[in-house]
């Protein structure tokens, strides 16, 4: 039950991702050859009035907007020219590159549809503080019960998850933080002291009341909104520790560790009810996509930034970069990217072996 849970929710993000790519390739009047769930064999399908294939095959991993017929019969015309004269290559700059921004856009658009739901269910309070702690150093710079932290290091915070994690990366450092009191904003550095009890750095507050918060519309959406951004800034924070060295490369997980993730967290959750498993498995589906549509907008060779690398080189220089420099950029970022797949691989399938 886990693990086709956990295939589900990938499947559903990764078919979200394909199908920005499609509608949006569609609405700019560029041909999709194909939209495939799955790798392999065909197994049943149909074929819209357009010509585009929808199609599920025998290997569930997966889906692919397909704009190059590599299939048809083109006599002696190799890869090279059939890609060069596939609809999408011939549309013009700005119609490719909203279709390549589509994908990431749509992970992003389902996380907070994802979050609208969510919301229901579950109070993330805001960064209004509702006790001090009169030992913390957060006292000691005047912060006080009803004050309102804006910002950490720089950093806009909505959420209280936001100051709490970024107290805590910063791992003892002293933190810039702005707040508001009685109406004034408010400049301190407060060095985080270790708590014990936690075993992490903290600063003395405490957000959130016992309280029943009324849920509106525009609070549902002003949460859902402020939830999506927070895990996208996670996203970025987790990219920046594994260049800095916080976080190493046997943190990664990839399809196989993200559906463990999600039976892990399906196991804890359905001893609490089916309440509990709904707003759990809301939550990973919620970062997940949010982390995956980040990710795919980084510039690297094999992803959508990557891609998105080239065509605004295009629309600087006024014509395309020559293809053949993109195509062997394009085959070391997917050899690398096999590599990174392999290790990802080696550091899930470890994870589930017993020590």
């Amino acid at each position: 039950m886990k693990i086709l849970l956990g295939i589900l929710i990938l499947g559903i993000i990764i078919v979200t991702h394909e199908f920005g790519h499609y509608i949006i390739a569609r609405l700019n009047g560029i041909e999709v050859v194909e939209f495939t769930i799955g790798f392999g064999p065909r197994l049943f399908g149909f074929t819209t009035k357009s010509g585009t294939k929808f199609s599920v095959r025998l290997i569930m991993l997966g889906a692919a907007c397909v704009f190059d017929d590599l299939d048809a019969d083109t006599g002696d015309a190799d890869i090279a020219t059939i890609i060069a004269n596939s609809s999408f290559r011939k549309a013009n700059v700005w119609s490719r590159i909203a279709t390549t921004l589509a994908g990431p856009l749509f992970n992003l658009l389902l996380a907070f549809v994802l979050g609208l739901f969510l919301m229901n269910y579950i109070v993330i309070p805001d960064t209004t503080v509702t006790d001090v702690n009169p030992e913390g150093s957060a006292y000691a710079a005047g912060i006080r019960t009803g004050d309102r932290i804006i910002s950490v290091n720089g950093s806009r915070c909505y959420l209280y998850p936001e100051v709490s994690t970024a107290i805590e990366l910063g791992v003892g450092r002293p933190a810039n933080i702005v707040y508001e009191h009685e109406g004034k904003r408010i400049k301190a550095e407060i060095v985080p002291k270790m708590n014990s009890e936690y075993g992490r750095f903290m600063i003395g507050v405490t957000f959130g009341s016992d309280g029943e918060v009324q849920k509106s519309a525009g609070y549902i959406i002003k949460s859902s909104y402020c939830y999506v951004r927070y895990m996208v800034k996670m996203t970025f924070a987790s990219i920046r520790m594994l260049f800095t060295g916080q976080a190493g490369v046997s943190e990664l997980a990839g399809p196989v560790g993200a559906a463990q993730i999600v039976g892990d967290e399906y196991e804890s959750a359905k001893k609490e009810g089916a309440l509990a498993v709904l707003v759990s498995m809301l939550n990973i589906a919620l970062l997940l996509s949010a982390n995956i549509g980040v990710v795919n907008l980084f510039p690297v060779p094999a992803f959508d930034g990557g891609k998105l690398l080239f065509l605004i080189y295009e629309v600087v220089r006024g014509k395309p970069a020559d293809s053949k420099v993109e195509g062997v950029i394009q085959l070391v970022g997917v050899g690398l990217l096999l590599i990174l797949l392999v290790v990802v691989m080696y550091n899930d399938i470890a994870r589930l072996l017993p020590v």
